[in-house]
């Protein structure tokens, strides 16, 4: 099939029908990373080894891509609720024989939900602190349930409740609390409600590595769910146990508002590169038009890997700093819910735009200050949120998903006795134009709160595809670092030749423009070229890690081809093939 690039290959064994799993846990500094699961059949990635587990259980029992992904999602929802659940949203991008769609899943803004919501009447201008994140009000419709239901009735081939059958399995018998569960429980759990402390710390403390957790309301859900196709969470018992407990802590949520929720089909955006067709989620997400557009200006540079140049030297670093500065600055102007704000995209990814982006990258010898690109400043931190997961068929389809409840676990609140963690989606409008979100992005008007309306998001689900056939699949968490995290990987994966767990392996940057800061993994810039970066007016402060990303790419084995994958070693997911 397709070789990424001609670079010299480890020997790996055939894995012909044979399950292989690997769980990276490898420091990201790591160079010599480990190979990749390779599959015939198929290859899925997640991040969490259940969830994956239970995408591949229903591959093996005879279902297809979407069968499996649905699987995954709901299984995330149980193992990984700091990241994402029922109460949230997700996008979905879907290539199944021969079309490719893309499902927006996103929760909508309550009907009683208005512009100024948020703001603080005794201080103009500001916002009321946590308002948007640490409260009921924060919590928009989800639309998970009803999304996940509309792409299997679209595409699936097993029996709805056999693919909601691995995560009630989870949340009923209960499963090992890993690392990651506890350490955000610990960080999360004083802010937590009494009913998500009940779930979570049961014996009021911590639980240990190791303890199983039992989510027996949360299984209730699930199977009612099960039975209904996802109904009863918009319509039955789980919708009035869901509207009863908002209210009561001072929402603003209906049951009309969930009787109402609707996912709907968006147009993919589309572009080139390299001779592979990219396929992304479009608004009310920003991140297929940020990545389709840095991927243009790249292209344009022809800033991949030279004889002289390596992906991590001071030239391509600047170079790719200066594109996602300048993507960032347009993502905070006319970008939203374009059923209520007409989006632009030849203004983000036509040909003229991304022409005068590549000139003005080439002639910026020396970083470009934030406020010349733009007047609004503003400060933010940044920190990681959401869950991504793919799975990529031998016959050419593919699922890329990102999912989430926006901050860990959400707003912190467990809605009554169903088991579901609430989002704190609504932070993702613009509270107040020109007001950072808890990731530090800005917004416009055209992102303010309004009832019905879907708020901006950054998640990236990206299917890549040649002669019609999906050839890979990418996509990360991490809030605005979704869009810079799921761009490098890439570029490591058709540019720079590395296979993808190398890909995954490799430290990373960011710079989202506001704050004007170049933020940097440890152990990607050598002496040298943090010296020649900075000599050349680029604010550095090196950061923690950055995203948790899935990669899956089809090499050329001689033989048809074999596809590849692998977890990020940031995480505690894995990759298995079939």
């Amino acid at each position: 099939m397709l070789e990424s690039a001609s670079v010299a290959r480890r020997p790996r064994a055939s894995l012909a029908l044979v399950l292989c799993v690997a769980v990276f846990a490898a420091d990201p500094s790591n160079a010599a990373a480990p190979a990749p699961v390779e599959g015939k059949r198929a290859v899925l990635a997640s991040a969490h080894p259940l969830a994956t587990e239970a995408g591949r259980e229903i591959l093996a029992a005879g279902g297809n891509a979407v069968d499996a992904a649905v699987a995954v999602s709901f299984a995330l929802s149980v193992v990984e609720p700091w990241s994402s659940g029922l109460g949230g949203g997700a996008f979905a991008v879907v290539h199944m024989g021969g079309e490719t769609r893309t499902f927006d899943m996103r929760e909508m803004a309550p009907a009683a939900a208005t512009r100024d919501m948020f703001a603080d009447p005794a201080k103009p201008g500001a916002p009321i602190p946590g308002a948007s994140t640490s409260t009921a009000k924060a919590a928009g419709i989800p639309g998970l349930v009803r999304g996940m239901a509309g792409l299997h009735a679209s595409y699936g081939r097993l029996p709805f409740e056999a693919v909601v059958a691995p995560a009630l399995r989870l949340a009923h018998d209960g499963f090992p609390v890993s690392r990651r569960l506890r350490d955000a429980i610990a960080q999360v759990g004083p802010q937590m409600n009494a009913d998500a402390q009940r779930v979570f710390m049961p014996r009021g403390v911590v639980p240990a590595v190791g303890e199983r957790l039992v989510q027996a309301d949360l299984a209730a859900t699930l199977e009612r769910i099960a039975k209904t196709r996802g109904e009863d969470f918009y319509l039955g018992e789980t919708a009035s146990e869901l509207v009863r407990s908002v209210t009561a802590a001072g929402g603003i949520w209906t049951a009309k508002d969930l009787a109402g929720y609707f996912w709907k089909e968006r147009e993919p955006v589309r572009g080139a590169f390299r001779g592979f067709d990219v396929v992304s989620m479009g608004p009310p997400s920003s991140g297929g038009l940020l990545l389709v557009q840095m991927l243009g200006v790249v292209e344009r540079m022809d800033s991949g890997r030279k004889a002289t140049e390596g992906w991590n030297g001071a030239d391509r670093l600047h170079r790719l700093a200066e594109t996602m500065k300048r993507a960032f600055a347009m993502r905070a102007i006319g970008l939203a819910d374009p059923d209520y704000v007409p989006v632009d995209h030849e203004r983000f990814i036509g040909k003229a735009a991304m022409d005068g982006l590549a000139k003005a990258v080439g002639a910026a010898r020396r970083a470009t200050p934030a406020a010349a690109i733009s007047k609004l400043k503003v400060t933010g931190g940044e920190r990681t949120h959401t869950t991504h997961f793919e799975i990529v068929t031998a016959e050419g389809d593919g699922v890329a998903v990102t999912q989430t409840v926006n901050l860990w676990f959400g707003n912190a609140q467990v809605a009554g006795r169903t088991g579901v963690v609430l989002n704190n989606e609504m932070d993702d409008f613009a509270t107040l134009p020109g007001v950072p979100n808890a990731f530090g992005l800005v917004g416009d008007e055209g992102n303010a709160v309004a009832a019905g309306k879907r708020p901006l998001s950054s998640m990236t689900p990206t299917l890549v595809l040649k002669d019609g056939k999906v050839v890979g699949a990418f996509g990360s968490p991490g809030g605005s670092r979704i869009i810079s995290t799921t761009f490098q990987v890439l570029l490591h994966v058709i540019v720079d030749g590395m296979d993808p767990s190398e890909a995954l392996a490799a430290p990373r940057i960011h710079h989202q423009w506001m704050p004007d800061v170049l933020e940097v993994e440890r152990f990607l810039l050598s002496p040298e070229t943090r010296r020649e970066l900075e000599k050349r007016g680029h604010h550095i402060e090196e950061r923690g890690r950055m995203g948790n990303a899935m990669a899956i790419w089809r090499r050329d084995d001689g033989q048809g081809g074999v596809l590849e994958g692998a977890a990020d070693p940031r995480g505690e997911g894995s990759a298995l093939g079939l």
